[in-house]
């Protein structure tokens, strides 16, 4: 792999729409040649809390490409959210470079484990707004998104909506229901064990488990709903996602 001066600096300018005076910092700017293309490779800023993966095959020719940090002050996030990660932004200088079709995959990971709810978010330059992404959230600390586009600044951004943490059962009603603390009655939520990668979409029907007396649990399911995902046995699951069922 042919890798330029790797180049480490900080500039003050206004940048790409954003509101206020932008620091940035060039984490990395490099070559990735043929040889590198054909078996990936990943970038990583020096804290490892930011992760662009260019999976094989994924470019079709040579680029440099560039990561970079951004210190923005008075920055406008949407309302409800705030930032729990750095700004990061990634280039692939030859656009065309980025195959029809083919994504990139970012990873971010946070300094601390994090049980609300988490969305990465990229800056739109032509409305001057935060976009949410869909974002596969790995676990507590880490979240992923793949993306067709050359260029993106991003940052993952917080709601206080609990998502991550135990489910205990209830035998109530016998069906893909569950009680929620967080969420009316009637709302459709999926719920994912990732311990195993089992999931399954229930309807809140009841209100619980007390936040107040069971701060680690973001769910109770029904008896039905419970064991799709884990034996009943266990009694309480406790790597569990809980997000709104969009489909």
């Amino acid at each position: 792999m042919k890798i330029g001066a790797l180049v480490i600096c900080s500039v003050v300018f206004f940048f790409f729409g954003l509101q206020g005076v932008s620091a940035v910092t060039l984490i990395t700017d490099l070559n990735i040649d043929t040889a590198t293309i054909a078996r990936g490779y990943s970038v990583s800023s020096s804290d490892k809390n930011f992760n662009l993966i260019v999976l094989p095959g994924v470019l079709n020719q040579e680029s440099r490409v560039l990561v970079k940090q951004i210190e923005t002050t008075d920055v406008i996030f949407p309302e409800n959210w705030e930032p729990v990660s750095e700004i990061y932004e990634y280039e692939v200088v030859t656009a065309s470079a980025l195959g029809e079709n083919k994504a990139l995959v970012v990873n971010f990971g946070l300094q601390e484990a994090q049980k609300n709810q988490k969305r990465i978010f990229a800056w739109d330059v032509e409305k001057e707004i935060w976009s949410e992404l869909k974002t596969e959230v790995k676990d507590a600390k880490n979240l992923r998104v793949s993306l067709f586009v050359p260029a993106a600044r991003l940052v993952v951004l917080e709601k206080p909506i609990m998502e991550l943490g135990q489910a205990s059962w209830y035998k109530y009603k016998n069906c893909d229901c569950a009680a929620s603390p967080d969420y009316p009655k009637g709302t459709k939520l999926r719920v994912k064990n990732l311990a195993n990668g089992k999931e399954v979409v229930v309807t809140v029907n009841d209100f619980g488990p007390v936040r107040a007396l069971f701060p680690d649990r973001v769910i109770d399911l029904d008896k039905v709903a419970f064991k799709k995902i884990g034996a009943l046995s266990r009694g309480i699951l406790k790597n569990i996602l809980v997000t709104l069922e969009n489909k």
